[in-house]
């Protein structure tokens, strides 16, 4: 039960019994009856204020996470959605690996400390990263590294929560690496263009909540 309507509730409850009639054996019943429910009301009351104040410092954080990220999209001129559950970062493929490449570049290196030292001080907020390409096949003499886009563009997902783990200090427990290949575009794959909007790695950022057990 949550705990403005269990203030409700007991409030209605104690009401209630204040304006009965009773005998004298009744009344010190009621009486000890009418103290307990005094003490659950405040002990509610109590509650409703603690939820309250962290869900206040929680928006507060969340309105302070959200103004770094704006900065951060500014400074690296980098796209940015926002909804009620996450904030998306989305990042072009020419600035974390050269073409066909799963390794970071020197400024994918960059651009992922710039992030990872925003994230690294909101711990209660989950990372999941994704790896898009366009669809032009893999050629041939990238068959040894990958066979297809999916697996190049899993393989770079997986390279950056690597790093955020190994060389920034990200808790694992906070990231999930998912490519998708070529099989969600934001643009036509019919231009130059349409494909480099394509290549790219989003990082969905997300106050984490709490776990659902799966019923069998």
């Amino acid at each position: 039960m949550k705990p403005k309507f269990l203030v409700l509730v007991l409030a209605l409850l104690l009401a209630a019994m204040l304006a009965g009639c009773a005998t004298k054996g009744q009344l010190k019943a009621r009486d000890a009856e009418i103290a307990e429910l005094k003490k659950q009301l405040e002990e509610a009351r109590n509650q409703c204020i603690i939820l309250e104040d962290e869900k206040k410092a929680a928006e507060d954080r969340a309105n302070t996470l959200q103004g770094e990220l704006d900065d951060l999209s500014d400074k690296l001129q980098i796209e940015m959605e926002k909804s009620e559950k996450y904030t998306m970062l989305r990042v072009p493929e020419k600035l974390l690996f050269n073409f066909s490449q799963a390794r970071l570049s020197e400024s994918g290196r960059n651009v992922l400390n710039d992030i990872a030292q925003i994230l690294s001080k909101y711990t209660e907020y989950d990372i999941r990263v994704e790896g898009h390409t366009d669809n032009v096949k893999i050629k041939p003499e990238f068959y040894d590294k990958f066979r297809s886009n999916w697996e190049l563009s899993t393989a770079r997902a997986t390279e950056v929560v690597r790093y955020l783990i190994n060389k920034k200090g990200i808790g694992p427990e906070r990231l999930v690496a998912v490519g998708y290949g070529e099989h969600r575009p934001i643009a036509t794959n019919d231009t130059a263009e349409g494909r480099q909007q394509n290549r790219r790695v989003e990082f969905y950022i997300a106050a984490r909540g709490p776990v659902v057990e799966i019923q069998e």
